[in-house]
């Protein structure tokens, strides 16, 4: 008789945690009532069966567990591990799968049930389970009565296979046991490993962690005997060579595959990568020079940090040296699509999540330097080295609610909705702006959401337009700290305060002077808020210059005018006759979102449509386009980036230019590119 999973997973619970109750299992598994009675029955069946005492409850639900039964806890060897422990169904999956990649017999039903002491049926069934576990592998268990039970598949995915399957096994009870049974490998080849993985410690200056120096044995005594029989990795197209070979690792290996005849250098490569991705508990000196870009974006990570967090860290050298450190192995573990089994924690503490929020939003820079993004379990080590020394450094960070823009339009239009917000609320902690999909997809935890349509989510939204007057930012604002803080502020009301001020003084500009007075009222950018120019931003003046401008009497419609407006584009290589033809895809009309203050319009497609490098032009007409009954729109800037951000500083300008109605008529009165750029050059 055998447990199943449900049962199995309780019975480990309530010895490992006597003071459990049903009501606790219940909330912590997701089971009924029902379930978690159905289960002690079969438990106390399995216990009786095994002549243990059976576990009974108080009348308050706490369970009375026979010190006889706790034994089954206790360090066991060999033997008494095989009899008392009972592996869940996946976990003789796993055992299964251990027992196929490192065995050298050809391996018969006979085999698995001799060995983990269960019936054909029951083997058959978890073969089931099997062929679920190695599916994302592209790998398959295949029989033949010559070969017996072998997988079938790339040895690439074999290994990431092994690596996983013995990180699994490992962290089960007496999980080391179970390894030395299934790989079936003499005790003096694991401890001549071992001696050599000492040995590479010294010549790398470096001490691995607990965990990895256990498992890095068993990993490569399986590799060795696969390498023996033949079993060797031979498409290694995705690997680059001398970016590995460069390392002090790769000298390393050498100690480890010594004894190895003709070894083929993919294998070479492959020991290198084991190294490379260990966990490191200390090191004497770190090899920045091996991967100093690493440490460049990590350095811009910790800016970014400090600049959304409002702080700056004490000590951000031993800082760093702590998240190069770690990061390295992580870096190959994700750069080569490695395995990684971070099942220790499911989501990060409370005091960390604000931290946590902050480390998403700043992780860009690294996420670029690996090409691929971070893994939330990796994030949540970065979050708490960062927290981890926060503390220890008697730093703390205001609490803020967290706040997201999710926009189906464009790059720019989100990220200028973003970029305003930001400014208008430093209450707020905002994340970089999401696509409808990705704000679904990605379930990020946020306090707020601004959008321009409905979203159907629990979170507090406000419904706002994409580009808003300074009269809407002072009406959003006063929403929302009233919904949000239950603050009220008064409205200035600038006519009356006109009318006030004329009454008493005499005014030789009103305009002047209104519109003064509505900046100094409204909230505006501050110094301490405004996200600083860097010298990835672009001003205006720099992309509209006189070659990217061009002015026609008319055009047959909006379609030709982007075909047009994109054509100095196209000429000097900025972007791809695929961009052109996806912004005619979006926009097969002018709508609103596009349009700044219904005068210049600015259609646009994602990077990835064929941006080779950041680009603006400008078409004026002359005729103009209908927009809608009443409003001809003259000008269209095509916009072109290569990322959400470098072309950011400059379509500000051009907002500032869109506000201002003398200067839009100045241009509608210029007749060739020389003139309107010496407008736009007054705005960058």
């Amino acid at each position: 008789m055998y447990l199943d999973e449900r049962s199995n997973i309780l019975l480990k619970e309530v010895l490992s945690n006597p003071d459990t109750s049903n009501i606790k299992l219940e909330k912590k598994f997701h089971l009924s009532r029902r379930q978690v009675s159905y289960s002690f029955q079969k438990i106390n069946d399995w216990l009786e069966s095994n002549n243990y005492p059976a576990i009974k409850r108080t009348n308050g639900g706490k369970f009375i567990i026979s010190p006889v039964i706790m034994e089954l806890f206790a360090e066991k060897t060999d033997e008494q591990a095989d009899k008392h422990y009972i592996p869940s169904e996946t976990e003789r999956a796993q055992f299964i799968l251990l027992y196929i990649i490192s065995s050298d017999d050809e391996l018969s039903l006979l085999h698995f049930t001799s060995a983990l002491g269960v019936s054909k049926n029951t083997i058959l069934r978890d073969m089931k389970t099997v062929q679920q576990m190695i599916e994302p592998y592209e790998l398959e268990v295949s029989y033949s009565r010559m070969k017996g039970y072998e997988l079938k598949g790339k040895e690439w995915n074999v290994r990431k296979l092994l690596v996983e399957v013995l990180e699994n096994i490992l962290s089960i009870y007496n999980g080391e046991i179970y390894i030395q049974k299934f790989i079936n490998v003499p005790k003096d080849n694991l401890i001549t490993i071992k001696e050599r993985l000492a040995e590479v410690e010294c010549s790398l200056n470096l001490q691995f962690i607990d965990e990895r120096i256990n498992l890095l044995p068993y990993i490569l005594a399986v590799i060795l005997k696969r390498i023996q029989k033949g079993k060797v990795i031979q498409d290694f197209y995705h690997i680059d060579y001398r970016s590995l070979s460069d390392t002090k690792e790769f000298i390393a290996a050498e100690i480890l595959i010594k004894d190895i005849k003709h070894i083929p250098k993919e294998e070479h490569l492959f020991m290198t990568l084991q190294l490379l991705t260990s966990k490191i508990l200390s090191a004497q000196f770190l090899a920045d020079h091996q991967i100093p870009e690493l440490t460049k974006a990590l350095e811009t990570f910790l800016h970014t940090f400090e600049y959304k967090a409002c702080i700056a860290f004490k000590d951000k050298a031993a800082l760093l040296e702590r998240l190069v450190l770690h990061m390295k192995p992580a870096y190959y573990r994700m750069k080569y699509n490695l395995s990684t089994n971070y099942t220790m924690m499911e989501k990060v503490s409370e005091e960390f999540e604000t931290i946590h929020f902050i480390v998403k939003d700043s992780i860009a820079p690294v996420e670029e330097y690996i090409g691929c993004p971070i893994p939330e379990s990796e994030l949540m080590f970065i979050t708490i080295f960062v927290g981890g020394h926060l503390i220890s450094s008697g730093e703390t960070i205001q609490k803020k609610k967290k706040a997201v823009v999710v926009c189906p339009n464009g790059v720019s239009i989100s990220r200028l909705m973003e970029s305003t917000l930001r400014e208008l609320f430093p209450e707020f902690y905002f994340h970089q702006a999401l696509s409808i999909r990705e704000f679904h997809q990605l379930n990020y935890q946020v306090d707020i959401i601004f959008s321009p349509v409905p979203l159907q989510t629990d979170t507090k939204q406000f419904v706002i337009n994409r580009i808003l007057s300074d009269f809407e930012k002072v009406q959003l604002r006063q929403r929302v700290l009233r919904e949000i803080f239950d603050l009220n502020t008064s409205v200035i009301n600038i006519e009356q305060l006109m009318g006030k001020i004329e009454k008493y003084a005499s005014i030789k500009d009103k305009e002047s002077l209104r519109d003064a007075l509505q900046e100094h009222f409204t909230i505006t950018t501050t110094s301490e808020t405004q996200e600083p120019m860097t010298k990835t931003d672009l001003s205006l003046a720099s992309l509209l210059t006189p070659e990217m401008i061009t002015v026609v009497q008319s055009v047959e419609d909006w379609q030709q005018g982007i075909q047009i407006a994109a054509g100095q584009l196209l000429k000097n290589g900025s972007i791809t006759e695929n961009y052109v033809e996806e912004m005619l895809k979006q926009y097969p009309a002018m709508v609103q979102h596009i349009v700044l203050r219904n005068v210049i319009a600015i259609p646009h497609a994602d990077p990835e449509a064929g941006v080779n490098r950041v680009g603006m032009s400008l078409l004026k007409i002359e005729d103009g386009i209908p927009f809608n009954e009443k409003v001809r729109v003259h000008f269209i800037v095509v916009l072109a980036s290569t990322d959400k951000h470098k072309h950011l500083y400059a379509l500000r300008q051009l907002m500032s230019i869109s506000k201002n109605g003398e200067e839009i008529s100045n241009l509608k009165i210029s007749k060739n590119p020389e003139q309107l750029y010496e407008i736009i050059k007054k705005y960058s």
